[in-house]
């Protein structure tokens, strides 16, 4: 039973028979019959395979049509391939047109075949009125055997005519293969002649690269030399420096000694003067009373026992004058050499804290020009890898140049015909390129041993993350990479693969196999 409801097969066993001429044409009869069923059963699943492929056909015509409608605002990115796929639709709606027309026909030579199906019936059904007449007059021939003779050829015919319908759709198969390698060695060849393009630029960046880095050694060894004659004229200017000091202190110390030399004979001579003028004031006081009471100074002295009564009066007065701090001297001595050393102290720590300020303002524009230094190199990178992974435009922009320690930095990133968006406005496959471009440019400056990746790949379309997968395996010869991915593209990129699935009772199976 075929899908369009024809039945084909089998064979009919007549126990009639019949005379030898009219068994032959019974024979032609039936063998343009068996024919003719074969060529309309032949026919007709043609014609279904035809009207399955129109089906199938129209479907992905409409397929491509909702991808097309879908995909419109992203035409720049598919730009590359979208005359490759109006070139297919073209070929497809051609030979959509093509096996319409066919299947017309085939209809119409189904038809006829029909109509000589009805007529060779018709004749049939006269050929069987015929041979039930002259089934009695039969008895005891040949005929028999002629019939399973006819049935076992006509078996025969019915498996080579099924084979032979087998053949040619394998035939039909084989060819539709080869459309289809066709189009794939092209599309191969275009994509070679894309990736020797892709070579030549990344071999003309190379020698580029190449040359800045010659350079940088070249610098690089020159300021090392300089470096070197630094640190020696720094080394015999910080001896220098210790003589100095050690002098200084050693000068520091005599004038100190020296002053406080000088100081204690000011003290001395100081109070030496105010004894003296204090006697000398006694003196003019007792002067004074020995005139007021009468008495001639310029007379000789009093006897001894009045000068003793005066003396014991003085020794009297003095002691009315105690107590009388006698250490004033030697705590003033104290106190001096305490304020001294603390002077000297209070110098040295000045001269050292603007020491370390000096060594802070030299650090922080070391930290400032070393971080300048990388993030020129970054951005370099950054612009190459987004130019390779998107085929656009991408920069880093620092908010404070003059400053950058203190401020941001902003990225700006617009994929190949597209105008510049906020990160907020660009899709998931987009932030994903920029932010991959970021990590990469910043593993080209500085590379790490080891990466591990989890479904970098989750957003990214099928010629993006092919792009991805080749730059993993470019700048993997530098450094190892693990990545989680369920993508074809990148998995076809990897050296090994590991695969981890569920099987039942909850046994988790890890399958490995080596890709490169």
């Amino acid at each position: 039973m075929e899908k369009s409801g024809a039945m084909t097969g089998g064979h009919y066993r007549t126990r009639m028979k019949f005379a030898a001429e009219e068994g032959k044409k019974l024979l032609e009869l039936s063998e343009k019959i068996a024919n003719a069923d074969a060529e309309r059963g032949s026919r007709l699943d043609k014609l279904d395979r035809i009207e399955e492929q129109i089906s199938h056909l129209s479907r992905e015509v409409e397929e491509l049509n909702k991808v097309i409608s879908k995909k419109t605002f992203r035409a720049d990115e598919v730009a590359g391939a979208k005359p490759r796929l109006n070139k297919s639709i073209l070929e497809r709606r051609e030979r959509l047109v093509q096996m319409e027309s066919e299947s017309i026909s085939f209809k119409e030579q189904l038809d006829l075949l029909e109509n000589e199906i009805k007529k060779s019936e018709e004749t049939l059904n006269i050929s069987q009125q015929k041979i039930d007449e002259i089934e009695g007059r039969l008895l005891g021939s040949e005929i028999p055997e002629l019939n399973r003779r006819a049935d076992a050829a006509q078996s025969e015919i019915r498996r080579l005519q099924e084979r032979l319908t087998g053949i040619d759709a394998e035939i039909l198969k084989d060819r539709i293969r080869e459309e289809g390698a066709r189009e794939r060695h092209k599309e191969l060849t275009l994509r070679r002649e894309t990736l020797d393009a892709q070579k030549a630029e990344a071999l003309q960046r190379k020698g580029i690269a190449s040359a800045g880095i010659l350079n940088s050694k070249e610098m690089l060894k020159a300021a090392q030399g300089r470096e070197a004659e630094i640190e020696g004229e720094l080394h015999g200017l910080k001896s220098v420096r210790v003589g100095l000091v050690e002098k200084t202190l050693a000068v520091q110390r005599e004038v100190d000694q020296l002053e406080r030399e000088k100081d204690r004979n000011d003290a001395r001579l100081n109070a030496t003067t105010f004894a003296r003028d204090s006697v000398q004031s006694k003196v003019d006081s007792l002067r004074i009373e020995i005139e007021a009471s009468g008495v001639d100074s310029t007379q000789e002295p009093p006897q001894s026992d009045t000068v003793a009564e005066k003396i014991k009066a003085l020794a009297q007065a003095m002691r009315d004058l105690e107590p009388v701090n006698m250490m004033a001297i030697d705590e003033y001595d104290h106190v001096k050499t305490r304020h001294d050393f603390l002077s000297l102290r209070r110098t040295t720590l000045s001269d050292e804290r603007e020491s370390i300020i000096d060594k802070l303002e030299r650090y922080d524009q070391m930290k400032k020009e070393a971080f300048l230094a990388s993030f020129t190199e970054i951005n370099k990178n950054f612009k190459l890898i987004f130019q390779e992974l998107s085929n656009g435009d991408g920069d880093l922009i620092l908010e404070n140049p003059e400053d950058p320690l203190t401020a941001g930095m902003t990225i700006k990133a617009r994929p190949a015909g597209k105008p510049f968006h906020r990160l907020e406005a660009m899709s998931g496959g987009e932030k994903s390129l920029t932010a991959l471009s970021f990590i990469f440019s910043i593993q080209m400056y500085r590379p790490a041993p080891f990466y591990a990746m989890d479904e970098i790949d989750m957003f990214l379309d099928g010629a993006n993350v092919e792009r991805v997968a080749k730059l993993i395996k470019k700048i993997s010869s530098k450094a190892q990479f693990i990545v989680v991915s369920l993508r074809k593209p990148m998995i076809l990129q990897s050296k090994y693969t590991l695969g981890v699935t569920m099987q039942e009772n909850n046994i988790t199976s890890v399958t490995g196999i080596c890709t490169s």
